[in-house]
């Protein structure tokens, strides 16, 4: 759901800047957010490459750095932007799951099994997807895991969570009160 709402918010900013014509005034700690998403992309690919007991020993670790930059991104661009709190509170609920299941977000596997994502099932439960893991009947906070499956007709069938959801509200919030600021300037 991520890349989708990124996808839809670049369009909106780019179609509002081709017609308006204005400047943003740019994000602090910017590379803040792309380092977050840097280190995630490569803790996932190094699993891929066949790293992954490295990884998976060190997932709580890498969760924590992922984390510190997307809070950091967050706390220095809150007096900026103030719809970048709902941004900051979907981050913090996925932080909560996350934390407190050993850095791994715990997944419903309904949809894997329904939709006969056979493959994808098999890597979850051998812990080769970077912070994911099996949703058990053990896992804290479960009701913020990923247990909202969105099914076909979408294009991308997936598990998400409530804090995903926020997240994606945000994301919209974020590039409304960018278009409306701009357009004061």
């Amino acid at each position: 759901m991520l890349l989708e709402s990124v996808i839809i918010c670049s369009i909106i900013l780019i179609i509002s800047y081709r017609r308006h014509h204005f400047d943003f005034k740019p994000f602090n700690w910017l590379p803040l957010l792309f380092i977050g998403f840097i280190v995630e992309f490569a803790a996932a690919h190094l699993i891929d490459a066949g790293y992954y007991y490295a990884i998976n020993v060190l997932t709580p670790y890498i969760q924590v750095v992922v984390y510190a930059c997307l809070f950091g991104f967050v706390l220095k661009n809150i007096k900026t932007y103030k719809t970048i709190v709902v941004l900051g509170f979907g981050f913090l609920l996925n932080a909560i799951v996350i934390f407190t299941n050993g850095g791994r977000m715990p997944v419903d596997t309904t949809l894997a099994l329904k939709c006969g994502f056979i493959e994808s099932l098999n890597l979850l439960q051998a812990r080769l997807v970077f912070g994911h893991q099996t949703l058990t009947a053990t896992a804290n906070f479960a009701s913020l895991a990923d247990v909202i499956s969105i099914y076909q007709p979408y294009l991308r069938p997936q598990t998400i969570s409530i804090g995903d959801i926020i997240i994606d509200i945000g994301l919209m919030l974020l590039t409304l009160e960018l278009i409306r600021k701009a357009r004061k300037v």
